[in-house]
């Protein structure tokens, strides 16, 4: 495919918050597409600032709404688009100029495929320092035991993904991902009630009905802000609990096995957020968490932080600083 060749299949949704300080950026590295691409469609989500304007200044279809969330506001674009592929793009993140093509031409050697992803690469909202070149380059030993099929250079088929999925964990961020428009509408978009981990979701309930064709190379740009690493850990362990309790109440959405080989790092995430949130105090979030983790199994760790939920802030802190002291002399 030739740069600057024209594809008009393909509409990019970019939900937008507050996002005039990045918008731009975003929206140029979609301009800049050896592919021309049919629609772009920004949905501000109650944005307060330049957001909306930013975006028709660059000639994107904008579509105003109050905030209702990511969720609400990706599938208000994806109801929007009219071309045969969607491909998502967050409103910080940025595309390589041959992201598109690449995808596009993945796609054209496995038609019956719907799902088209990549890898990508991180870099700091400070500095635009890059920091991380490749996630699958981190993950070398999953990858491999979800035994790509190689279609060509740097392009696999990733077959039987509903379990291998949850092996390889969320290496497919939503700024990577390229899907039939009839596959978004088939599985009714993301889930709005999910505040995080949507996009986790909404791939696992996709697998059920097709598999992923994933271009090896870090075609997208994420974009890495400060955050509170305590509160963003235990914020996603409760969202994969609420995944969790999906699975059961509709376990014909998710593939065969799903539910039980979720439970295993399901586990591991709750312990470890539960004890985030006895370090802070809040115990009765902890105790959430280790009530649903001992749902799933109960061992001499489990009942050490169920019993630290029981205790004073004193003796916690006492028994925190014992440890630490113990392990450096270890």
């Amino acid at each position: 495919m030739s740069s600057a060749a024209v594809v008009d299949r393909v509409a990019v949704v970019i939900p937008a918050y507050n996002a005039a300080r990045w918008l731009g950026e975003t929206l140029d590295s979609v301009a800049s597409q050896t592919v021309k691409v049919a629609e772009v469609i920004v949905v501000d989500d109650g944005s307060t600032d330049e957001t909306a304007a930013i975006g028709k200044k660059h000639g994107a279809n904008v579509i105003s709404t109050p905030n209702r969330g990511l969720s609400r506001a990706r599938n208000t674009g994806m109801e929007a688009a009219t071309a045969d592929w969607i491909a998502l793009l967050d409103a910080d993140d940025l595309w390589t100029p041959d992201k598109l093509e690449k995808q596009l031409a993945a796609a054209a050697l496995a038609p019956d495929v719907q799902f088209v992803a990549s890898d990508h690469y991180q870099f700091r909202d400070e500095s635009g320092a890059t920091f991380q070149e490749s996630l699958l380059a981190l993950r070398p030993d999953r990858y491999a035991a979800v035994n790509p099929q190689r279609l060509g250079p740097r392009l696999t088929r990733l077959t039987n993904m509903g379990i291998g999925l949850i092996a390889l964990g969320q290496a497919f961020f939503p700024s990577t991902m390229l899907f039939r428009r009839e596959l978004a509408h088939a599985l009714g978009g993301f889930d709005v009630e999910l505040r995080r981990c949507e996009d986790y979701e909404f791939l696992l309930r996709a697998l059920t009905r097709t598999d992923i064709l994933l271009c090896e190379e870090s075609l997208m740009g994420y974009r890495v802000h400060p955050t509170s690493l305590s509160r963003n850990e235990r914020a996603m362990a409760l969202a994969h609990l609420q995944i969790a309790h999906r699975m059961t109440e509709r376990p014909d959405r998710y593939a065969p096995g799903v539910l039980e080989a979720y439970r295993r790092p399901l586990r591991e995430r709750l312990l470890y957020a539960a004890t985030l949130s006895i370090r802070l105090n809040e115990m009765e979030e902890a105790r959430t968490m280790l009530k649903a983790a001992g749902e799933i199994r109960r061992d001499p760790a489990w009942l050490g932080l169920s019993i630290a939920t029981r205790l004073p802030p004193v003796a916690i802190s006492t028994l925190h600083r014992l440890k630490q002291r113990i392990g450096a002399r270890a």
